[in-house]
């Protein structure tokens, strides 16, 4: 099965066209947190059935911008249970997949109101772990991969609770 491609001049245009968390246009923000002390921003959006990851500085052109149909992006969604509210999102890169998640703990062990978030990126080639980055302290500002769940569904998938995978409705 051949993968679309888009042009590189739609990645440049996607590229300078960034608003502060990193999306494009009319695109909507899943996923947003700096890594390296600020140096990079990691960024998942969803535009249309489109949806895009997007590595770099905040304020210049992206080092990595993957663009993918919403079919073919690995996502897990939050079961629904438990004190900790877990999802991913995963994009393909040749022989590398670029997993960003997020954690939210709604129970923080130190009493406080606040939830405790937490993120990052995993990059994998084949079935070894090349690359983790954390996001920074703080830094996880949009935590909400549910768009891509309907956009998936709209493309005709099901996500199945007790296989944990998504196939046809």
């Amino acid at each position: 099965m051949r993968k679309p491609i888009l042009s590189l001049a739609m990645l440049i245009a996607a590229s300078g066209a960034l608003r502060a968390e990193g999306c494009y246009g009319p695109g909507e923000p899943m996923f947003h947190c700096t890594v390296k002390d600020g140096a990079k921003s990691v960024d998942v959006c969803l535009q249309g059935r489109v949806a895009y990851y997007r590595f770099g500085p905040m304020d210049a052109a992206a080092e990595m911008l993957l663009a993918q149909p919403v079919a073919q992006v690995h996502m897990i969604p939050w079961n629904g249970i438990g004190r900790t509210i877990y999802e991913e999102a995963g994009f393909s890169n040749g022989p590398f997949d670029y997993t960003v998640h997020y954690a939210i703990d709604r129970i923080p062990e130190d009493g406080e109101v606040t939830t405790s978030v937490s993120g990052g990126v995993t990059v994998i080639k084949g079935d070894q772990t090349v690359a983790q980055l954390l996001c920074d302290a703080g830094s996880v500002s949009v935590t909400d991969i549910y768009p891509l769940y309907v956009a998936k569904e709209a493309a005709g998938q099901c996500w199945d609770r007790e296989a944990f995978q998504w196939g046809p409705c």
